[in-house]
C-alpha cells in the first residue's frame, strides 16, 4: 500500500494526517531534495497554521556527566501558510529545496532524515520522516577515497556541536592508521566542512595518550591551523592527485 493510499484510510477520523514522500532519497551535499508532502483532512474541518520542514540529524552532546546522543536541526523551512481543511480533503504541496552543504554525510552509524510537521490552531502536532542519504561532495568523497587507497580503516563517526559552521554542527570521522603510519600516532581525526564556495579538510594526528576528544571542531583558532586542503567547486583535482597531496602531508608530519 503507498503511502497516499495509508493516509485515505485513515482519513476522517481524528485530526488532518500528513505523509512525506521524496523523489530522490540519496543526494549530495548542496544538492536539492525534492518531494510532496500530502495532507489528508480528518473528521472535522480544521484550522492548519502551516507545514514546516526540517533537515535532522543527531549529534553527541553533554549532559551533566555523561554523553548523549540528540536530535539537531540542520535547516528549516517553512511550505505553506496557514489554510483551512475539509474533512477526508486531499492537498499535495510540493517542495524543492537545496541541501545544506553542511549537512553531515550518512557515514558508519550518521542518520539524516527530512521531518515534516503540521500544526494546527489548537497547537496540536502531526509529523513524518524519511530518511535521506547523503553523499559527499567531490572533493570530500575523492578524500575519503585517498584515505582508502592509504589502507586508513573508519574508526567512527559522529556529529558535534561547533561554532565552525552555520548550522552549528560538524562531523568528525576517525580513522585507524595503515601500518605504514601507526609507530607516529594512534588515531587520525578528519573534518571535512563544505560551504557556498568548496571543501576544507581538516586533519588531526592523535598520540597513544593524548587527548583525543580534544575535538576538531570545537575551537574555531585552533582548527584553522590543521588546515589541510581546500578545494573549490569545478576546480578539483583528479583522485591521483588528491591521494599524494594526502600522502605529502602524512610523510611530512611523521
Amino acid at each position: 500500500m503507498s503511502l497516499l493510499e495509508t493516509l485515505r484510510t485513515n482519513a476522517g477520523t481524528g485530526n488532518a494526517k500528513i505523509g512525506l514522500h521524496i523523489l530522490k532519497a540519496k543526494v549530495r551535499q548542496g544538492d536539492m531534495v525534492s518531494g510532496q508532502v500530502y495532507v489528508i483532512g480528518g473528521e472535522a474541518e480544521q484550522k492548519i497554521d502551516g507545514v514546516t520542514i526540517s533537515v535532522m540529524t543527531t549529534i553527541l552532546v553533554n549532559e551533566g556527566e555523561r554523553k548523549v546522543m540528540q536530535d539537531a536541526e540542520i535547516q528549516h523551512f517553512s511550505l505553506t501558510d496557514s489554510f483551512r481543511i475539509l474533512p477526508k480533503e486531499e492537498k499535495t504541496v510540493p517542495f524543492s529545496l537545496k541541501l545544506s552543504p553542511e549537512t553531515p554525510q550518512t557515514i558508519h552509524k550518521v542518520d539524516v532524515w527530512l521531518k515534516t510537521v503540521l500544526k494546527t490552531e489548537k497547537g496540536k502536532e502531526a509529523s513524518d520522516e524519511h530518511d535521506i542519504h547523503v553523499m559527499g561532495t567531490e572533493a570530500a568523497e575523492k578524500i575519503l577515497a585517498a584515505m582508502h587507497e592509504l589502507d586508513f580503516s573508519l574508526k567512527k563517526a559522529l556529529n558535534i556541536k561547533s561554532d565552525l559552521t552555520h548550522s552549528g554542527v560538524v562531523q568528525e570521522l576517525e580513522f585507524y592508521p595503515s601500518h605504514k603510519f601507526k609507530r607516529h600516532f594512534t588515531i587520525l581525526q578528519l573534518a571535512l566542512i563544505s560551504d557556498n564556495v568548496g571543501t576544507t579538510a581538516y586533519i588531526k594526528l592523535v598520540h597513544e595518550g593524548g587527548n583525543q576528544r580534544n575535538s576538531l571542531g570545537h575551537k574555531a583558532q585552533e582548527t584553522e591551523s590543521k588546515t589541510l586542503l581546500h578545494y573549490r567547486y569545478g576546480n578539483v583535482p583528479d583522485g591521483e592527485e588528491v591521494y599524494q597531496q594526502l600522502l605529502h602531508h602524512l610523510t611530512s608530519k611523521t
